[in-house]
């Protein structure tokens, strides 16, 4: 295991990004939290920052910002005794940026960013994130602690002209996309398309690990809780979506309608080769890779898979499709990739269910796509099912498990189900919140600060839900939930383990190469 290293230097940080726990008061009240988490590799406090602070790192600080990453939920999490407010009050810094990215963490970012302001009354505080910006209106007009939101989801370069602002290079009227405030008016900044700065998104590792060997701290820069044990990095192909599920705060619809992005972009192809050398040289871990590269064009899955195969990237890489792909695509990736694995979510084994929630394809193309991910060589697909869609009932979730059984029994520990209910809230952007009625759910909370209220009071996950709907109520979603959560994971358990084959070998590996990579750094 690897020894957490203290801070024994004071630095004067030109920003410290901030990531909050989902509920910020969870060592103290006794909360249910059940399995909202199942689905991702966090608990369910959600300790996991967004990748969003690793590409602010790797713009900034090669400009020689002075850039920290410190993520409270994780430090909570791991230590009974860490005080936040001791923690808070031992950070200089020019400004305060915390993360509202997934609605989810709305209380734990409001709770930090209200203790920040008492400690560090004239430091800024600035708050970013898909979910900051559908709500910029009334965190500016109802937190006077809050002083600005940068809104959008391509926001590096407006964060440096920010920072500048702020150490008095610059005017805060000149920087694009903040909602600020002025003698207590608040004040709009012109919007600049986010389309025109994807190639200003990139994830430097190095600069990550550099960054924390700087500060002597690994602890506030991890991203998620068993990342030690069972490490997965990240990067991504795209910024917007093709789709519209009609659950998503991250849908064509969402973004065209609440977040000012009109186009999907794609990251160039050297862009996201280049996150891939920089994981293999600095962490040697398994790698998953966010959006659809069969969606993104035949040009585009053919540039990155030709890039994959002659730099030698040969990480273990798990994909994603959102739509069933042809066998051809399968193949492409055989012949590229070494180790790789897939995954899809169909929401339901129901192809009506599944149309009624904007997604539009058949269990013959599903099942087909098992068989082409089996015939081309990768070691496992996962498959993911959810509760509390538009039309679903009990018995089409029973259905679900039936589905799954059936298909566990065919392909053994090769294929894994998993389901979780939409929790705890259903996207505020989404077709479903905005249209509720026409889609058959019921919202419990509408602005900001019922969200947080819903986390406040309630003690128990069930009691925090946002939403029920015509077919499940609160208390079916969450005892169907618990039911299926346990059947599935039995199934799994039944048929194999759900790591996969080569994650044993990184396991034991990475603590070393992670320690040799900062060993190499301060010598």
């Amino acid at each position: 295991m690897i020894e957490i290293c203290v801070c024994i230097y004071h630095h004067v940080y030109d920003i410290i990004l901030i990531h909050a726990p989902s509920v910020f008061n969870f060592r103290e009240k006794e909360r249910r939290f059940g399995p909202v988490s199942d689905m991702v590799p966090s608990t369910p406090i959600f300790e996991m920052f967004p990748i969003g602070f690793l590409s602010m790192v790797s713009y900034l600080c090669p400009k020689g910002y002075r850039i920290k990453v410190e993520n409270i939920a994780m430090e909570m999490l791991k230590g009974k005794n860490f005080d936040v407010e001791k923690r808070i009050s031992s950070l200089n810094t020019h400004i305060f940026g915390i993360d509202l990215h997934w609605l989810p963490h709305v209380h734990g970012a409001i709770s930090i960013a209200r203790i920040i302001k008492k400690i560090w009354p004239d430091t800024p505080v600035i708050l970013g994130g898909l979910s900051a910006t559908y709500y910029r209106d009334e965190i500016m007009r109802e937190l006077p602690f809050i002083d600005a939101v940068m809104i959008g989801d391509t926001t590096e370069p407006f964060i440096e002209n920010y920072i500048d602002a702020v150490e008095g290079k610059g005017t805060l009227e000149n920087v694009p996309n903040l909602v600020w405030r002025e003698n207590g008016r608040i004040r709009y900044n012109k919007v600049l398309p986010p389309e025109s700065y994807i190639d200003t998104v990139r994830l430097d590792y190095n600069a990550f690990i550099r960054n924390c060997v700087k500060d002597l701290e690994l602890l506030p820069s991890i991203p998620y809780s068993d990342w030690v044990k069972s490490p997965t990095a990240m990067t991504f192909i795209q910024k917007g979506c093709h789709n519209n599920c009609l659950m998503c705060g991250g849908s064509c619809f969402s973004y065209k309608n609440f977040l000012g992005r009109r186009n999907v972009s794609l990251r160039p192809v050297r862009n996201v080769v280049d996150d891939l050398i920089s994981i293999k040289e600095n962490l040697g871990i398994p790698v998953y890779i966010s959006g659809d590269i069969y969606q993104a064009g035949w040009k585009y899955r053919e540039d990155l898979f030709k890039e994959i195969k002659e730099n030698g990237i040969d990480l273990p890489i798990l994909f994603e499709i959102f739509y069933p792909a042809p066998e051809d695509f399968f193949a492409l990736i055989e012949k590229s990739v070494n180790f790789y694995a897939m995954e899809i979510s169909p929401e339901s084994s129901s192809q009506e269910i599944r149309i009624a929630n904007n997604k539009f394809y058949t269990n013959y193309a599903l099942e087909k796509n098992m068989e082409y991910a089996l015939k081309h060589g990768a070691k496992k697909m996962d498959v993911f099912f959810s509760i509390g869609l538009s039309h679903q009932d009990r018995s089409s979730v029973y259905n679900d498990y039936l589905y799954a059984k059936r298909f566990q029994e065919k392909y053994g520990s090769w294929l894994h189900f998993f389901i979780s209910p939409i929790a705890p809230f259903l996207d505020p952007g989404s077709i479903a919140f905005e249209m509720n009625e026409k889609y058959g759910f019921k919202i419990f909370a509408r602005t900001l600060m019922e969200h947080y209220l819903l986390l406040e009071n309630s003690s128990s996950w069930v009691d925090s839900l946002n939403y029920e709907t015509v077919w499940l109520s609160r208390e079916e979603i969450g005892n169907l939930s618990i039911e299926m959560s346990s059947l599935f994971s039995t199934l799994r358990e039944e048929y194999g383990k759900t790591d996969l084959y080569w994650v044993k070998e990184f396991k034991v590996k990475f603590p070393f190469n992670i320690l040799l990579k900062i060993y190499g750094m301060l010598t």
